[in-house]
């Protein structure tokens, strides 16, 4: 099972893990259920292109809409005491996963840029996320059930991306830890880093650049290569 923290020995890598965890149970004050991961889902493929906004799911759409989108994890590394305890959304690839003795587990990924387009056509992957991002953050859960643990423990070499909706909770190593509300997981078939390269517009202060419906602005598009069936397989 892969681990989080590359730069750290293994005495390192325990004490930050028990640091992060004494913080899930200290701030975790309602009772987690198995319905926090959610198995996300798209539409099949169309014959003809289209491009659609994103439509959160029923459960989601809550959380989506109150939550703050403009936080990324260099945001959250720079100013934590202005995002403590705020619900925050974010997304990323599991690189690594922890689960502990106590059923409690601890996500690590790799934060990617995603302008919120649901694209389809012949292709499966519906969520062309950029191959650019803002760095690592830790999304920690507690008291999973044993199927559970057999699932999540495959997430790193199944690229599941996820959907966080959490709480900022603190910074260990300096990896911000988001403790979630609510994941939506997608698997590797239904989005791809491959066709597209953007990053996310800031002002001249280094704050995310939101228009004035608040969406944030995406910049420095480039084209990877064309999208085509089975385009991660």
């Amino acid at each position: 099972m892969q681990t989080v923290g590359d730069n750290l020995n293994r005495p390192q890598m325990k004490r930050l893990f028990i640091f992060i965890l004494l913080l899930g149970h200290f701030f975790y004050s309602y009772a987690q259920t198995d319905t926090a991961m959610h198995h996300g889902t798209f539409k099949k493929g169309k014959i003809f292109m289209s491009s659609n906004p994103y439509q959160p799911d029923d459960w989601e759409k809550p959380y989506y809409d109150s939550s703050i989108k403009t936080a990324f994890p260099s945001d959250l590394t720079q100013h934590p005491d202005k995002y403590l305890d705020k619900l925050i959304h974010i997304i990323g690839i599991v690189d690594s996963v922890y689960i502990d003795s106590s059923k409690n587990v601890t996500f690590r990924l790799e934060n990617k840029y995603w302008d919120y387009i649901e694209d389809y056509s012949i292709q499966d992957e519906k969520m062309f996320v950029s191959e650019k991002g803002d760095g690592k953050f830790l999304v920690t859960l507690l008291n999973i059930s044993p199927e559970q643990f057999d699932d999540y423990k495959r997430f790193p070499i199944e690229h599941k991306l996820f959907l966080v909706y959490g709480n900022f909770k603190a910074l260990a190593n300096n990896f911000p830890v988001i403790a979630a509300l609510q994941i939506k997981y997608i698997d590797y078939e239904f989005y791809t880093t491959k066709v597209f390269s953007y990053e996310i517009k800031r002002d001249k202060n280094g704050n995310v650049f939101t228009d004035k419906k608040g969406k944030i602005q995406t910049i420095n598009f480039k084209f990877l290569k064309v999208a085509n069936a089975g385009q991660n397989k």
